[in-house]
This record gives structure tokens, sequence and C-alpha cells, in this order.
């Protein structure tokens, strides 16, 4: 064998002594790296943001965030600031019902003008939750309308009243009396409503007759007290006439508002005779009747 067949064949020991890698190990070996190729590119790309982003920091720490500056050609946003929700209507006043069939409140005793004749002490009024008035209480209110109906009734809260003598008794004199009551409601604005219903009863009923009386009421002039006030006549003519009882009387009524109370004064005088110069003998009643109202 030459020299040279001996090489070839020398070369070919050595190479089946070291065997090659197989093509599965090639494409593993590959695949590696391109995968750390993979990651070194990322980060890469990672450490450019975040060094644009430090450089950015101090340009965003002086600006507010409607004030920082962005790029040429990105789309931004303004704050959304939510719409404000429309202010709400104030309801209207409760009414107040009749619980248990009574009122729900007691009016203090304190809240009346008490007469001054201690022979003859005070009557107190009845009235009652979401009835009509009887008695003495039936003339205590104006009822300026034939049916009765109390206007505000749903919206009383309490109710109390007393007839009280204007003046001491004395030798040979019979003093007059008033009615006083106070009502509360169940808010400033259904008080109000009282008076405002009255007013408007007077411009719409006009004269009404119950069994042989016609009463005729009709707003007047009269002080302005309290929150506000209102002042009526009551106009009673008897038909036909009756022996002892006055043909035509009018009487004088009071009414003051403070707050959510209603104070009503009215002149009952005697025996069907209107009080003389009741607009001087009750105003010490009326101031007092205000004071007290002030003072609940």
């Amino acid at each position: 064998m030459s020299e040279i067949e001996n090489a070839f064949a020398r070369v070919v020991v050595e190479a089946e002594r070291r065997a090659l890698p197989m093509a599965a190990q090639l494409r593993a070996r590959s695949d590696r790296r391109a995968r750390r190729r993979a990651v070194v590119g990322t980060l890469a790309v990672a450490a450019v943001l975040a060094a644009g982003a430090t450089a950015l920091l101090p340009q965003l720490g002086r600006e507010s965030p409607d004030q920082a500056a962005f790029p040429s050609g990105t789309a931004t946003s303004s704050p959304v600031t939510p719409s404000s929700a429309p202010p709400s209507t104030p309801a209207a006043p409760p009414t107040a019902g009749c619980p248990g069939g009574g009122f729900g409140k007691t009016i203090p005793g304190k809240a009346l003008v008490s007469g001054t004749n201690r022979d003859a002490p005070d009557i107190p009024l009845e009235y009652h939750c979401g009835k009509p008035a009887t008695g003495d209480a039936e003339h205590a209110l104006p009822e300026v309308c034939p049916d009765g109906a109390d206007a505000g009734d749903a919206s009383i809260l309490g109710r109390r009243g007393i007839l009280a003598y204007l003046k001491p008794v004395q030798e040979g004199y019979t003093p007059n009396t008033y009615f006083h009551t106070v009502t509360e409601y169940t808010a400033p604005e259904a008080a109000t409503a009282y008076l405002a219903g009255l007013r408007a009863a007077v411009a719409a009923c006009g004269e009404y007759r119950v069994g042989s009386v016609r009463y005729d009421y009709a707003v007047t002039d009269g002080p302005a007290l309290g929150d506000e006030s209102l002042t009526l006549t009551r106009t009673v003519k008897v038909d036909p006439p009756a022996e002892g009882t006055p043909e035509l009387a009018m009487f004088r009524i009071w009414v003051v508002r403070v707050g959510a109370y209603v104070s009503v004064v009215t002149d009952h005088g005697w025996e069907g005779s209107p009080t003389s110069n009741a607009e001087v003998e009750l105003d010490p009643v009326l101031a007092q009747a205000e004071a007290k109202l002030s003072a609940l």
C-alpha cells in the first residue's frame, strides 16, 4: 500500500472514532443561539425605553398632567368631569293624617292667651283630628265656605284653643269674650298654605246660609303681625230675627303665622253682639298671641 493510501485509511479510522453530531443536536444548538439573541434584543429595547422615561421625569414633574408635552401627531383626550346631578325639587310638606284617631302633637297651654276673669275660668275648646268643630269651637275658626272643610286639615299636627274673658268681671258689667286657637302644621309652607286658602275661599265662596243664620266673610285691613297675618270680618245676619239676638253683627278675626304655627284670635263678644271697639280692646291679646308663638 502506498503512502497516499495509508494516509486516507488513517483519516477514515479517525472519522469513525469521532462521530459527528446528529442533525437533531445541531438544530437544538441553533435554537438555543436564536433564543439568546432574542433575549439580548428585548433587554436592549427595555434599556432604551427606561432611559427615555428617566429623561422625561424631570419635565413631567415641572408641568401639570394637562400641560405635559406629547409627541407631534399623538392623540390626547381631555379629563372627563362627572356631570353634576340636577338640583332636586323640594318635596311637598308631608301630611299628618290622624294617627290613632287623634292629633300627633299636643300644643302646650303656654301658647294660649289666658283670660283675666278668675271667677270664670277659660273654657277649653274641643278639636278632633279630621272632624268638623262642634260647640263653642265651631265659631272659633273662620268657616269661610259652607262645607266646613278646614283648609290644610291634612297637614295639622296639633290644635288647641280656649274661650276666654276679655276683662275682669265688674259690678254691673259683663265682660266680652274671645276665642284663641293655636295650630301647628307640618311645615311653615303648610301654614302659609292655610292663610292662602282662606284668602282664596273668601274670594270664591261668598255668603251662605245655615238654618236661619247667614254668614259672609271679607278680608279687611289689619295690623301686620308675625311672619304673615290676615284680618277677616265675619258678618252674621239672623233671618228671620230672633228675640234677644241682634239682627246683624260683624265680628273681627285675626290670623297670625309664625313659622309652622298659626294663631287665630276671634272676637266673640257677648250674647250675639261683637265687642265694642274690638280693634282696641283686643290689641293686647293680639300682641301676646304673637309673642307666645315666637317663644314656641
